[in-house]
């Protein structure tokens, strides 16, 4: 498991270069743990674009389904079900919540009512209250509840906005 500190210094660069991919309509859909490699120099880097796609416009129906469990949004799960920088978000998320907690999360298909995602203050993880709640939100079952975007999941992940709840 990384303290807070720790995962905001390898994954925020990461999110950072997630954030120009997306810009240029790409979506890597294959983002976890083992396709993360940090240099000795202790640099992070985003490996394995094999399932990258384009997010934009039409060209997002149909994809294959790519999927690591734990990791994927439920969108992943389904041939025709929509993709974009929001799917990122959920994976990279589900990242951090395993280098946190060191537990992958429940796979976003079976999550509901009954098994939610365990936050991270109740397996007696330390986060600042902005960094759990912009957690939970990047973590949403439903894509359009979560951060459309991965800087705005960036932004809360700082502090810097105060995540919204969905209505």
């Amino acid at each position: 498991r990384l303290g807070e500190e720790a995962a905001n210094r390898i994954l925020l660069p990461i999110m950072e270069a997630l954030e120009e991919v997306h810009a240029k309509g790409l979506v890597h859909r294959d983002i976890a743990p083992d396709n993360i490699i940090v240099t000795a120099e202790g640099s992070a880097k985003l490996i394995d674009f094999g399932a990258a796609r384009y997010s934009t416009g039409e060209k997002s129906l149909s994809l294959d389904v790519v999927l690591k469990h734990g990791y994927a949004p439920q969108e992943q799960y389904m041939r025709r079900g929509k993709q974009g920088p929001f799917t990122d978000v959920y994976a990279m998320a589900a990242t951090y919540y395993f280098a946190v907690t060191g537990r992958v999360p429940p796979d976003a298909i079976d999550r509901t009512e009954e098994e939610s995602l365990i936050a991270p203050s109740t397996l007696g993880i330390e986060l600042a209250r902005d960094t759990e709640a912009a957690l939970m939100k990047a973590l949403e079952v439903q894509h359009a509840d979560r951060y459309q975007s991965m800087g705005e999941f960036m932004q809360a992940l700082k502090g810097q906005t105060e995540p919204e709840k969905a209505p």
